[in-house]
């Protein structure tokens, strides 16, 4: 199994990591790495129970929407489109058909929630002042 570790000097406030989004659809073409979004923004939410991927990533990928799904956050309920991708985690793990809901994240490129973290071994140990 492949892994990756990330260290904090003090209180983390957010565990921010690489990702890469490849549209599902463009999975079966051979010979070629298909058209993907590599970001260093993806934000891992243990709040957050789907993932989202942000307006950016949807127009750079030319994504078709899957259906409408509603979302809970802050700001109260809404409905948004949702979309068929594949991820590639920071240690080189490619999940496929992948239904991540499209909203602005302000900071953030991608928010990996619960839906993909409970498919990895996540660990977050505290030692001393690091995270």
């Amino acid at each position: 199994m492949s892994s990756f570790n990330l260290t904090y000097d003090g209180f983390a406030d957010a565990i921010i990591t690489n990702a890469i989004v490849v549209s599902d659809k463009e999975q079966n073409d051979v010979g070629c790495f298909p058209p993907h979004f590599y970001t260093d923004c993806a934000a891992w939410d243990t709040g957050a129970q789907f993932t989202l991927i942000s307006p950016r990533i949807v127009e750079k990928l030319h994504l078709t929407p899957y259906r409408e799904g509603g979302i809970m956050g802050i700001g109260g309920k809404k409905t948004v489109k949702t979309y068929k991708i594949a991820i590639g985690l920071p240690n080189g793990i490619l999940i496929h058909d992948v239904e991540v809901y499209c909203s602005d994240l302000d900071d953030y490129d991608m928010l990996i929630g619960m839906d993909i973290i409970t498919m990895t071994d996540f660990l977050y140990n505290k030692c001393g002042f690091k995270n």
